[in-house]
């Protein structure tokens, strides 16, 4: 009987692949040559095609040479339908209530906050090198993850869940997350085959029970404080002590206003997937983002020297965010970092209409130029974030080099980029651009100014041993121990001054 359903399963697979190339061949077909003949990459073998190069590619370098899977599927997975995968009025609808929140005058309000969590992180690091001898060795990856989801709760929801100083109640919440990071570092092909089939999403497997889990706490834990926050401002309970201008506190406030239809406001489950949202995307890519701006100052020792002479010369520990934006060399790092180490990699975009794509430069196709390619409506088209964040002719010649002085001098093809931020697409642009890089922006310039000051910073392993999952979110890993999940060992020593 098992045989038989094996079998079945196995057909089913294979027909529907065919199906679905069929499909895709009579599609592309129908658009002319042009769509069809579009150059890629070179195919090595008739049968496999590119597909041994995929799974043998060095993680580190797959983003820059290949296209990524859709991962719409995947992401709805763990947080729901939020603003992050909502489309049209529905997007519209949701982003209004939203945007307030991340405005620059909220995002200012909680510079104590990023230099509180800050400084726990300083001293935690401090007992550790005095346990450890005057020397520490850590996983900078592990703190920056509980560091970043204490500031994202207690600034997004008012509750300070103690992940940083292992208190129980975060132990859960903090766990979810870890465990899922830990399940993707390395590649996968019944994910991909469940993305492909969706037929065969009713079969469970590992990955999507992890993220159900973690999808399942972070519904909790927000459910929770949603019902918390309609019964204070309801008045049906007293208001407890909360941040003004808290996340959730903004968004239940808004939605329960008077003046917004009933139709047009979310219901209880929006909110929850908003909550996950913040939740995933508010600490994790900070985390990301930190790690890899202390392995670039662990390489590069004579930046690192440069930029903690200048934060330095700030002569308290507390700065306003107006004293954090004015350090120059601390914003040229930290687009360096950003532009070379995006935490996504690359986004998808579908038409929605027939248009018309112009080409930056033009291409020959059997000895036609073409300045445009033609678009049927439901076209995938990938944004290749890392790619023209690295891109040499837009760059230049050291595209891939950490050199944070290029910012002074930025070549004039790079300038044109669309991001909001940086130059480069790492917050992406238009509607659907990153709703809180101004917070993630301003709790990585806290972080970085109070560790560096304070520490100096030494990779624990060989560069070469430092890798990047080849997952949604780039995270740092061992190549030489994927199995261990996302990880950054460093040696931290106090700085002393010459």
């Amino acid at each position: 009987m098992l045989l038989i359903i094996s079998a079945s399963l196995t057909c089913a697979v294979i027909f529907v692949g065919i199906y679905n190339l069929w499909l895709a061949r009579i599609r592309v077909s129908s658009y002319g040559d042009v769509f069809y003949q579009l150059p890629g990459p070179a195919s090595p073998s008739l049968l496999f095609g590119v597909a041994r190069q995929f799974w043998t590619t060095d993680p580190t370098e797959q983003h820059e040479a290949w296209k990524p899977l859709a991962v719409r599927t995947f992401v709805a997975e763990m947080v729901g339908t939020g603003t992050l995968l909502s489309e049209g009025a529905n997007h519209r609808r949701q982003r209004r209530v939203v945007n307030p929140t991340f405005a620059p005058a909220q995002t200012r309000q909680f510079t104590e906050l990023f230099l509180v969590k800050a400084c726990q992180l300083r001293d935690i690091l401090a007992l550790e090198v005095a346990v450890q001898g005057g020397v520490a060795r850590v996983d900078i990856y592990s703190w920056l993850h509980k560091m970043s989801l204490d500031v994202i709760c207690e600034a997004a929801f008012g509750c300070n869940i103690g992940a940083l100083s292992g208190e129980r109640q975060s132990n859960e919440l903090f766990d979810a997350f870890r465990l899922v990071a830990q399940q993707v570092t390395r590649m996968s092909i019944w994910p991909m085959l469940r993305f492909f089939f969706p037929v065969l999403r009713v079969f469970p497997e590992e990955q999507s029970r992890r993220f159900a889990r973690a999808r399942q706490v972070m519904g909790d834990f927000a459910g929770k404080r949603i019902k918390e926050k309609q019964r204070e401002l309801d008045g049906s309970k007293p208001k407890g002590p909360h941040r003004r201008g808290d996340f959730l506190a903004m968004l239940v406030e808004a939605n329960m206003d008077q003046k917004i239809a009933v139709m047009q406001r979310l219901s209880d489950q929006n909110i929850i997937d908003e909550c996950r949202t913040i939740l995933t995307a508010g600490h994790d890519t900070t985390a990301i983002t930190l790690s890899w701006t202390i392995y670039c100052l662990a390489k590069h020792p004579e930046i690192q020297r440069q930029l903690r002479n200048e934060l330095r010369a700030i002569a308290t520990d507390s700065p306003t965010m107006d004293e954090l934006a004015a350090l120059h060399y601390l914003d040229c790092v930290l687009r360096e970092v950003v532009r070379l180490y995006p935490v996504l990699p690359s986004s998808l975009r579908i038409t929605s209409e027939d248009t018309v794509l112009p080409l930056g430069e033009p291409i020959n196709i059997n000895g036609e130029i073409h300045d445009r390619i033609w678009l049927p409506r439901n076209t995938p088209i990938v944004i290749p974030i890392l790619a023209l964040n690295r891109d040499k002719t837009l760059w230049g010649d050291d595209a891939f080099d950490f050199r944070p002085d290029r910012w002074d001098n930025l070549p004039k093809t790079a300038s044109t980029m669309p991001g909001i931020w940086g130059n480069s697409l790492t917050f992406l642009s238009g509607p659907h651009a990153c709703i809180g890089y101004r917070f993630a922006i301003n709790e990585m310039k806290a972080t970085i100014f109070t560790l560096l000051r304070t520490y100096d910073f030494e990779l624990g392993l060989s560069a070469d041993d430092v890798g990047q999952t080849p997952t949604m979110l780039r995270r740092p890993m061992r190549l030489s121990d994927p199995d261990s999940g996302p990880q950054l060992p460093v040696l931290v020593r106090p700085y002393r001054a010459e």
